[in-house]
């Protein structure tokens, strides 16, 4: 894993860089993050943005359009298609942004916020071949998760613990189209969470590196898009059946002979949620697992 910052490569001057983000009932959030953009210095990037909207705030994301467009930024709402989830929203925002020739993208949930700073390095890594790149937190650690692949548990990590899978954090996730390109985008079949330790482990059959840009930062505002929480007793329905789908879809497809001990940990925790916050959270689990286990 290596920083890119610094000099340019192979003499490139100036890059496209593609931001997406997808919305669902958060279009003040989405305000809040453009306005935190169009405080960095772009100095000769071009910046183009797609706002995926699967839910039903079109009319009101146009003020955060406004406040993109005045800062140079050309932007795209593309919406009509429902909710098609995580990964298929921001396919579809890949699909408008690398057709208006970005060379690299950037995923953004709207609960993040770009701290002020210089976008340079978005050049370098522009040069740079198939990488996927995660950013900073306000720390200074690089953005990374760590998901067991015996129980999909996920924390957060600096990237440096191998007691797992390592993933760049998919709430602020860099790639090259060349690496878009080569991985096919997000896996649709994650209508939200795990897709960013699948797409970890699609790059890694194909051998795309991972980097960090140390000079773009993040804060993250945990759980505001999705209605996660550590706190199992404010955590959402809807983050309570998709992750446990997702979690039994992503051993289907990656580690199927560890699926008893999958369904065993997830079957627990279903009891943890049962004792901590009742019967309707439990029973959100128990059909998510019953439904990543069949679709």
């Amino acid at each position: 894993m290596n920083g890119v910052g610094g000099g340019r490569l192979h003499g490139r001057s100036a890059a496209t860089l593609g931001i997406v983000v997808v919305n669902y009932r958060a279009a003040a959030d989405v305000t809040e993050l453009i306005r935190s953009l169009t405080l960095c210095e772009l100095g000769d990037l071009s910046v183009l943005l797609a706002v995926v909207e699967n839910g039903d705030e079109a009319d009101d994301l146009q003020t955060s359009c406004e406040l993109a467009l005045a800062a140079g930024i050309k932007v795209k709402i593309i919406s009509g298609h429902g909710n098609v989830g995580y990964a298929g929203g921001n396919n579809r925002g890949a699909e408008w942004l690398l057709a208006q020739g970005a060379d690299v993208l950037w995923i953004l949930n709207p609960d993040t916020r770009v701290l002020p700073g210089n976008l340079r390095s978005v050049i370098d890594l522009a040069g740079a071949g198939a990488v996927l790149a995660a950013t900073i937190r306000p720390d200074a650690s690089p953005d990374f998760g760590v998901t067991s692949t015996w129980t999909g548990r996920n924390r957060k990590s600096d990237g440096s613990d191998r007691r797992g899978l390592s993933y760049i954090s998919g709430h602020s996730t860099v790639a090259t189209a060349e690496a878009w390109n080569m991985v096919g985008g997000l896996c649709e079949d994650y209508f939200l969470f795990y897709e960013e330790a699948d797409l970890a482990l699609r790059c890694r059959k194909l051998g795309i590196a991972t980097t960090v840009l140390p000079d773009l930062r993040v804060t993250h505002h945990e759980g505001r898009s999705t209605g996660a929480s550590t706190d199992l007793r404010r955590k959402s329905m809807i983050t309570y059946f998709h992750a446990s789908r997702s979690c039994m879809i992503f051993f289907r497809q990656h580690y199927p002979r560890r699926m008893p001990v999958a369904v065993a940990a997830r079957l627990a925790y279903a009891g943890r949620v049962l004792i901590s916050a009742g019967p309707r959270p439990a029973g959100a689990v128990l059909r998510g697992v019953v439904s990543g286990l069949w679709s």
